[in-house]
């Protein structure tokens, strides 16, 4: 679209948002390789595709890291503890 482009405004991203929105596009180029693992018909190619899709999800654990080091990554919901509610 074009509103995505270069603009004058003063305002800076947060590097929570930055730091998000980069790990977040990380994580899905391992769904790309993924996708490419499904089309190839060459055994070798498909490896490679695996290697890296190792090496990316290593570089998004890295990412992560940062974000829980920051407080930017918020814990997902628990479910509720079970025994508990059994006994009372």
């Amino acid at each position: 679209t074009w509103d995505n482009e270069v603009t004058n405004s003063k305002t800076a991203f947060s590097d929570k948002l930055m730091m998000f929105m980069t790990t977040a596009l990380i994580r899905l180029s391992i769904g790309f390789y993924g996708t490419a693992i499904t089309q190839q018909v060459e055994k070798d190619l498909s490896i490679h595709y695996v290697g890296l899709s190792v090496e990316i999800a290593r570089y998004a654990g890295d990412g992560a890291k940062i974000m829980i080091n920051n407080g930017w990554l918020e814990e997902l919901p628990l479910s509720e503890n079970r025994d508990k509610l059994a006994s009372t």
